[in-house]
């Protein structure tokens, strides 16, 4: 949220900002020329560099990474919508609302200046009907295509969760589709195994994560009984014999995949974490591990089976960053032999094995072999291909005649007629000619992983989204597509209100740049290098002064002249530590009218404020544990500011009217199993009406947090990681981890609620509480009878739709009444 704002939590660079890693040629954002001063004031045209930085960030002491985000973090993890069933929305908040993209992100520089859709984890093609296929988003659902590739649609929006796993097809019956939620390689949760039988219309649980595990990263249907499913979990082995009726687990610990011989499917091959490859000849009952030269069991294990060689299988053996080795059996296990020695393969997934790594073996030739990682370009591979089953490896990912496919690879897939399906960070392409070249699908596949929404001031349609792996595009009109203005990974993003083209955007680790036009100048402070930071830290600007800026590493800093040229703006540390509390910075946020007031929310769930710009008081007794997600201040009253926690279950959200000296729970009916990871208030209404974007939607309480509702089927059940009010227009837009920006209206007043009391003269008698009571009819009542004009003349006429309907006319009448009677009536 947040344009030149009111709060905040950030994130990195103009371009691929990185500092100067071993082995790479310089950044040229951070303008790290060899061996050259980090501190020099740089700048460029357009979303560059040319490179990529590594996996790490070396700086004194320690390593930072540099790709994507780390394990389990917490602004990636949605939840599943607490009570979810299919075609039952909980309750309708009132609200609807609208897709504004990006559909697709266009000028994505590591797609070849072409388009991006997002991460995509798993692919099913169609067996039969080429022009079929299905995508698990790593945030966004399931998506299909009939017309090969060119226009996809969702299908999942309204499942418990739509953090994607694994999709597969039942062999017997394509139009059966299996749905496993949940990421592994991200650790995100998800919300069990979900089956249609229609293509995808409709869908059933046949799973809850208590039978299935909370993350499931493989399926496989036996296609001589189709009512046995496998299924590799971080849970374990996990497998139903009747259709997913009951589940067993004959093996725990994580598994990362199931592969069923192509002849034989009593024959089961496991690949399971820190355990090795398993094997068993009984449909799955009993295992035993296989050995015959593999390596001892690693973190991770990426294996595939050969479809016209039931013997032949390649396993890739993972250790964190690193790859451990690539390994072939020509004889179903009994034997392996470590292959790709000497080649690129040999470390085809470094220096992020842990999250980009593949094998598959071509279904029609058991020679012809793929390994997918990260990209030539600044790692070892992007997608390697061998002909000679593993003796030899060629680089097909990118070059002079092909189509450049988006670097951090996820999942290959083969198609009838041979066609090649690859999904990565960037979307989901395919090769029709073995991967001699790609074609990019991603022209209508929406599933950005956003971080953060900006709505530009003074221009309604105009938006920038930070996003994971896809930089920071810009919506710049009406429409879905959004150029990329910052490439690699997007942060949260400030919008100067007095110069229209002016934006500042964040890569990871607080690296911030500024913009103009297509023009792009590093603004970071070389000061706060060796301060902890978040991946994603925060930014915001002043609302009392464009020129001003706020970041967040364990302390808060300030730019005053965030606008200078020439030479890089000065940041002053305006806290200590202190503010850190042990850990780093969630939030800011500045009070509209009062550039000194200042709050600040932590890692360690502490909030601390200031009235000075620089003296910080501790402001979190009567506060819960957990991380600060979000602070919103009252544009009117700088004392009055709300909090939310990225907890999912207790007091999660909270408001003070004293800075921080006393806090009132406000959580009310907000469900347990609701992740509340960001925060609006919208506050031209007599009673606030508070918005909480969680892991599965939005919910909205117009009465202070006593009750909160939660949103309709117009908006996807997708984790919601920023919210910001555009309050000249009212609307509110939403950023959401896999299904891109939406947008709606704000709720509109509630106009029978006109007094917490019947009883005149009492406390809060003639003050909205933002409920409908007896009250509120019985003082109408009474303001009615006594002729005050002020709050019983409501219309000029009854009927609705008439002119003059809900325009006082200074008279009172029986319209005057029924009116009154009709919005009671309607409620809130």
């Amino acid at each position: 949220m947040g344009q030149i704002g009111t709060r905040r939590g950030g994130r990195g660079p103009a371009g691929d900002i990185g500092r100067c890693a071993a082995g790479l040629l310089a950044l040229v954002a951070m303008g790290c020329a060899g061996g050259s001063d980090q501190r020099v004031l740089t700048r460029h045209d357009g979303p560059m560099p040319e490179v990529k930085p590594a996996g790490v960030r070396f700086q004194p002491g320690r390593e930072r990474e540099m790709g994507p985000p780390p394990y389990e973090y917490i602004r990636i993890l949605g939840n599943a919508e607490p009570g979810w069933q299919w075609g039952a929305s909980a309750v309708d908040a009132g609200m609807s609302w609208e897709f504004v993209g990006p559909r697709p992100m266009s000028s994505e520089y590591w797609s070849g200046q072409a388009n991006a859709g997002g991460r995509v984890n798993s692919i099913a093609p169609h067996p039969v009907d080429p022009n079929t296929a299905y995508i698990a988003t790593a945030g966004g659902g399931l998506w299909k295509t009939t017309d090969g590739g060119a226009n996809w649609s969702a299908l999942t929006d309204e499942l418990a969760s739509l953090v994607g796993g694994a999709v597969a097809l039942d062999p017997v019956d394509p139009e059966v589709v299996y749905f496993g939620t949940g990421d592994m390689k991200g650790g995100a949760n998800g919300g069990g195994l979900f089956r249609s039988l229609d293509g995808g219309q409709t869908w059933v649980m046949i799973g809850t994560t208590g039978q299935v595990g909370t993350r499931i990263n493989s399926i496989a249907i036996d296609p001589t009984n189709t009512s046995v499913i496998h299924l590799g979990t971080n849970g374990g082995y996990r497998r139903s014999l009747d259709g997913g009726q009951t589940w067993q687990t004959p093996l725990s610990g994580s598994t990362w995949h199931v592969r069923l011989s192509p002849v034989d499917p009593m024959v089961v091959y496991l690949a399971r974490s820190n355990q090795g490859v398993w094997r068993s000849t009984n449909g799955g009952s009993t295992f035993a591990q296989l050995g015959g030269g593999l390596p001892a069991g690693t973190s991770r294990i990426e294996l595939a089976i050969a479809g016209s060689d039931p013997d032949r299988l390649v396993a890739a053996f993972i250790s964190g960053s690193s790859s451990v080795g690539l390994y072939r059996t020509d004889d179903g296990g009994e034997t392996w032999i470590q292959i790709g020695l000497g080649t690129p393969a040999e470390s085809f997934c470094a220096p992020q094995c842990w999250y980009d790594a593949y094998v598959g073996i071509d279904p029609t030739n058991p020679d012809r072999m793929f390994v997918g990682g990260v990209d030539q370009q600044y790692a070892d591979a992007g997608i390697l291909r061998s002909t000679n089953a593993g003796l030899s490896w060629a680089e097909v990912a990118r070059g002079p005649l092909t189509v450049r496919v988006h670097p951090d690879h996820h999942t290959i897939a083969w198609g009838p007629t041979g066609i090649i399906w690859e999904g990565n960070d960037g979307g989901v392409y395919k090769s029709t000619n073995g991967g001699d070249t790609w074609q990019n699908l991603n022209a209508t596949l929406g599933a950005a992983l956003l971080y953060d929404i900006e709505v530009h001031p003074t221009s309604v349609e105009r938006m920038l989204g930070g996003t994971q792996d896809n930089g920071t595009p810009e919506r710049t009109g009406p429409s879905d597509v959004w150029p990329q203005t910052q490439v690699g990974d997007g942060g949260f993003s400030v919008i100067d209100p007095t110069v229209t083209n002016r934006r500042y955007t964040t890569y990871v680790y607080l690296s911030v740049s500024r913009w103009t036009n297509n023009s792009s100048t590093n603004i970071s402070s070389p000061d706060w290098d060796d301060d902890p930071v978040n991946f994603i830290a925060p930014l915001v600007g002043d609302p009392n002064a464009p020129q001003t800026l706020l970041g967040g590493t364990n302390r808060i800093w300030r730019t005053l002249n965030a606008t200078q040229t020439g030479s890089r703006p000065t940041w002053t540390a305006i806290s200590t530590d202190a503010v850190g509390a042990g850990s780093t910075i969630n939030a800011i946020a500045v009070a509209p009218g009062n550039s000194s007031v200042i709050y600040s929310g932590s890692r360690s769930g502490k909030v601390f404020v200031t009235t000075d710009a620089a003296t910080w008081a501790d402001r979190s007794a009567g506060l819960p544990s957990g991380q600060i997600s979000d602070i919103i201040i009252d544009p009117a009253a700088p004392g009055t500011a709300y909090v939310s926690f990225f907890n999912t279950s207790g007091t999660r959200v909270l408001r003070t009217e004293n800075f921080g000296q006393t806090w009132m729970n406000m959580t009310g009916t907000l469900p347990s199993g609701a992740r509340t990871g960001s925060l609006e208030v919208d506050f031209d209404l007599p009673v606030p009406v508070m918005y909480v974007g969680t892991g599965a939607g939005v919910y909205t309480s117009r009465d202070s947090g006593l009750t909160w509702v939660k949103d309709n089927d117009t908006l996807p059940n997708v984790n919601v990681t920023d919210l910001q009010i555009d309050r000249a227009n009212r609307t509110i837009a939403a950023a959401t981890y896999g299904r891109g920006a939406w947008r709606a209206d704000l709720l509109a007043g509630c106009g029978a609620d006109l007094t917490t009391t019947a009883l005149a003269g009492a406390p809060g008698y003639g003050v909205p509480d933002g409920i409908v009571s007896s009250d509120d009819f019985f003082y109408y009542l009474t303001e009615f009878g006594a002729g005050n004009l002020a709050v019983a003349d409501l219309t000029t006429g009854a009927v609705p739709g008439q002119a003059g309907y809900g325009v006082p006319d200074g008279v009172l009448s029986g319209d005057d009444f029924f009116f009154y009677l009709d919005l009671y009536a309607a409620g809130c």
